[in-house]
């Protein structure tokens, strides 16, 4: 006897057996683009950011912060001797003519860095595997503006339904490398605090508990999303969160 199950069938089963979280989130610190720009990406930040309207001066200024800017510069300073170098670079966050939105692995990689810290993975077996390759992250709700892309979780303007604004701010520090000191620079794409976002995470939960679910996503909010992190950017706070386990 041969049964016949469709991808229906199939979605179904998955829903069936894993458990869920949905988050109703908002940011609580600017949001920092960490994707290295291409030629589209360097286009926006030379309009909105360099204020740059005459095409020919656009391409000219994207021209040269790819070919130019971008990459590590030397820098000598006075009497000649070589001591450091500095990286530039533009950064953006992800986004269509829908506006940004945050890939569905940015959202497993945090709960994922949450469930460790908390010693949920030390403390019960396999669910590290259970959330990393039994689970999956979706955008639901006002962030949905995709259907046939789910993994496209969209940033939503905090007093609208319309894809959040976007602005570039500069970022400084320095780093240590066997070539020396790196002074590193970079123009980075941000979101503003009060922005929204709303995503559906499930997981196999074998022995998982709801307490244990609470503990997880509270520290996710500390955690933070994107670039910039330990600048304390990235911060959100999830606003309603509903549980369903099987």
């Amino acid at each position: 006897m041969i049964t016949t199950y469709t991808a229906t069938d199939l979605r179904g089963a998955y829903e069936e057996m894993s458990g869920s979280l949905h988050c109703e989130c908002r940011l609580t610190t600017e949001l920092v683009g960490g994707q290295p720009a291409g030629q589209e990406g360097v286009r926006r930040f030379v309009e909105h950011h360099l204020h740059i309207a005459d095409p020919d001066q656009q391409q000219e200024a994207i021209d040269r912060i790819l070919h130019t800017e971008m990459g590590q510069r030397e820098i000598t300073p006075e009497g000649g001797e070589l001591k450091e170098s500095e990286s530039y670079g533009v950064n953006v966050i992800r986004s269509s003519e829908k506006g940004p939105w945050l890939g569905n692995w940015m959202i497993k990689a945090n709960i994922k860095a949450a469930a460790s810290r908390t010693g949920l993975f030390q403390s019960k077996r396999g669910t590290k595997g259970n959330f990393s390759e039994g689970g999956e992250a979706i955008a639901v709700g006002l962030s949905l503006l995709e259907l046939e892309q789910p993994g496209h979780i969209y940033l939503i303007d905090a007093q609208s339904e319309h894809g959040a604004k976007t602005y570039f701010s500069r970022f400084q520090g320095k780093v240590s490398t066997p070539q020396g000191s790196n002074s590193i620079q970079h123009d980075s794409e941000c979101v503003a605090p009060g922005t929204r976002f709303e995503f559906t995470f499930r997981f196999l939960p074998k022995s998982v508990t709801e307490e244990d679910l609470v503990k997880v996503m509270s520290l996710a909010q500390v955690i933070g999303l994107g670039s910039v992190k330990a600048l304390e950017r990235g911060r959100f706070t999830i606003d309603k969160m509903e549980v369903n386990l099987p």
